[in-house]
């Protein structure tokens, strides 16, 4: 159990290192057009690229905001390029569009964007740097199906190991509990129930009448002398004696015999 247990973590946080960085793409990949990756909607024909000086913004302009833009965009500092604004995409929300200005007013122009509600989007076109990124991307895409695969094939051969072992700790809780209970020589039957979830509070309170009979040590002992072990009791009297129902009081679940659950309910959905 210690070894599954510990290769579970493992691949647990393999797997959650994956999640995160797939998350981080698709993040980048959906949202608004104030958030989301501008890889194939930006196009070069939109960009300037072999300028020493000049530079193209993309700046993300609510749609209530358009006019604005188009009437104040050139006077957000100096050194913009008259009338070089261009709409490039739309969405519910935002329109992207570009502008030219000088590579030295880049900051003031952001600055100043910001203060019109304006976002000017962190964004220089590289084709090289588009083509990792998307292939990083479908890497870990298919990574983290195939670690998934791996680890729902790990987890079902696993179950096996692990019901057994949970299976017998309880069996051996129910031998422990009932020498504890009934005492020694061992003289009990453990039995194996499996009730729909409908019938359960009733065999549970059957079994409870049935075996009221063992809610005193003294009773016990009699059936054992019956059993002809009486000399495991020869010690016993009647004054030590004691009251099993007493501890239903303390212990709500107590029940006249040895009682442990198993739940089904990811195996059976009944």
């Amino acid at each position: 159990m210690g070894v599954i247990d510990a290769s579970l973590k493992t691949k647990l946080t393999q797997y959650n290192a994956l999640k995160n960085s797939l998350a981080t793409v698709r993040r980048k990949q959906t949202g608004n057009l104030s958030v989301k990756s501008l890889d194939g909607i930006v196009t070069r024909e939109n960009c300037i690229t072999d300028s020493e000086y000049l530079i193209t913004a993309f700046v993300a302009v609510p749609k209530n905001l358009t006019k604005e833009w188009a009437n104040g965009y050139e006077r957000l500092t100096d050194m913009v390029v008259p009338r070089s604004s261009r709409k490039i995409a739309e969405d519910s929300e935002y329109v992207l569009y570009s502008v030219v200005l000088f590579r030295r007013v880049l900051d003031e122009f952001t600055t100043k964007a910001r203060d019109a509600r304006f976002i000017v989007r962190d964004f220089v076109y590289d084709e090289e740097a588009m083509a990792r990124d998307q292939l990083k991307s479908r890497e870990i895409v298919e990574q983290e199906e195939e670690l998934l695969d791996n680890i729902a094939e790990w987890i079902k051969g696993s179950f096996s190991a692990v019901f057994s072992a949970w299976v017998h700790i309880k069996a051996l809780r129910v031998f422990v509990e009932s020498i504890l209970r009934y005492g020694i020589p061992p003289d009990f039957l453990p039995i194996l129930v499996k009730p729909s979830s409908k019938q359960a509070p009733k065999i549970k309170l059957a079994l409870a009448e049935f075996y009221s009979y063992l809610e005193t040590s003294t009773r016990a002992s009699d059936r054992a002398k019956l059993a002809g072990k009486s000399s495991a009791y020869r010690r016993q009297t009647d004054d030590s004696a004691f009251d099993m129902h007493e501890f239903s009081n303390v212990l709500s679940d107590y029940t006249p015999f040895v009682f442990f659950e198993l739940p089904w309910t990811f195996l059976d959905s009944d």
